[in-house]
Order: structure tokens, then C-alpha cells, then sequence
């Protein structure tokens, strides 16, 4: 059987306690990606890969080690793209699991944000993060890995 890896987004990623507490339980491999001027705490089950700090140095990184049957902790929608054309999962650290059919809109609802911030207009924030999005994203974190696992 294909071994499943948890790839993190690691840059500011609030659910690596929550990661490394699954990974064990799991016996997953957890690797977190982050460039050298935001590495973490130390964690005993997570490995790194540290890379430079240049702009999407994190995120190339992942996509050049990414595998078809990971499982990627993202927020960012542009990679969590690239992550699902290349056979892999990816979920948000608040538990929204990317899929192949809404990631397009995500992708164009980004750029529309943009557009309106570029031209001077507001847009409304993230929620501030709570317990409940802990307990969405570790739910789903164990459906994908047990989803994966089935279809290894």
C-alpha cells in the first residue's frame, strides 16, 4: 500500500499541533513547508523542509514534491489548484476540503476580491478563528485520510 503524507503550507498554519497529534494516531508522515524566516516550533513527529524566503518559494517547493494520494494543509486557493491537477487532496486549516468542482470559482471570486480592492473597494474579512474551526478541520483531516487510504 502507497504510504499517505500530510504536506503543510507551513507558513502560517494554525492547525500543526492538530496535524502532528493526527499524523501520530494515523502513523502518517507530516512535512511542514516553510521558508526559513517562519519556522516553527520544533515538533517531534513533523519534518521540515525549510526553503529561502522569496515569494512562492513554499509553495514550489510543495508543488515539485507534491504525489498523487497527499493530503495538502493550504489556504491558499492557487495552490491548492495545482495540488488537485496533480492527484493529490487538499484541505483549508478551517476544514473546507478543496475539491476539482469548486475550485475554479474559488480561484475566480479571489481574483474579483482583487479587482475591487485594486480599485479602491472593500472587502469583507475572515471570521476570527475559533474552536469550532479546530474541530471541522481535524473531522475532515480524518475523512480525507480515510478516504485516501480506501482508494489506496
Amino acid at each position: 500500500m502507497k504510504n499517505i503524507r500530510i504536506v503543510i503550507d507551513g507558513d502560517s498554519c494554525p492547525v500543526i499541533k492538530i496535524i502532528e497529534d493526527i499524523s501520530i494516531k494515523y502513523n502518517i508522515t507530516a512535512i511542514l513547508f516553510c521558508s526559513y524566516c517562519h519556522v516553527p516550533n520544533k515538533k517531534s513527529n513533523i519534518k521540515y523542509c525549510i526553503v529561502d524566503s522569496y515569494p512562492q518559494a513554499v509553495d514550489l517547493a510543495i508543488i515539485n514534491d507534491i504525489k498523487n494520494g497527499d493530503i495538502v494543509v493550504t489556504q491558499d486557493y492557487g495552490l491548492a489548484s495545482i495540488v488537485l491537477s496533480k492527484g493529490a487532496r487538499a484541505i483549508s486549516p478551517n476544514g473546507k476540503i478543496y475539491l476539482n468542482e469548486s475550485i475554479d470559482i474559488l480561484l475566480y471570486n479571489r481574483h474579483l476580491n482583487k479587482e475591487i480592492r485594486k480599485a479602491g473597494g472593500k472587502i469583507k474579512g475572515n471570521h476570527k478563528r475559533n474552536r469550532k474551526d479546530n474541530i471541522n478541520f481535524e473531522r475532515n483531516l480524518i475523512r480525507l485520510i480515510e478516504d485516501t487510504q480506501n482508494l489506496l
